[in-house]
């Protein structure tokens, strides 16, 4: 699958861990914005300008990354969402926040956090 036009919302507080890996997306040819918060993230979405097709959002991003995820579900867009934690313990910690859709631990690896967003991207085009 080419990410080829795919958008991609990266939404993390640390530009010093959100930069480096918007870079790294944008070089595997995904369009990529930027939101250090999920205020700043859902005003992104809601505009018409890009039609976002994944979140990839921390759990405790300024705005809760659950409370995003939740209300991008609400929307019924046809976004995926995905979360991650610092830590394994915090995914596992999130439980049933976590069952709608994939968490990724932190620090983020780049080549998985790419990996989950082409299974996104693929559940999204089998919905």
């Amino acid at each position: 699958m080419s990410p080829d036009r795919q958008a991609v919302l990266l939404v993390e507080g640390d530009i010093v861990i959100r930069h480096p890996l918007a870079e790294y997306l944008r070089s595997c040819g995904f369009t990529v914005l930027e939101a250090a918060t999920g205020d700043e993230a859902r005003t992104i979405i809601s505009s018409d300008s890009v039609k976002i097709s994944v979140v990839l959002a921390d759990m405790t991003t300024a705005g809760s990354g659950f409370a995003l995820r939740q209300w991008v579900l609400e929307r019924g867009d046809d976004v995926q969402v995905i979360l991650a934690g610092s830590t394994e313990k915090a995914v596992q910690q999130a439980g049933d926040l976590c069952k709608d859709g994939p968490a990724l631990t932190k620090p983020w690896d780049h080549r998985l956090v790419l990996d989950e967003i082409k299974r996104g991207l693929a559940r999204r085009d089998r919905q």
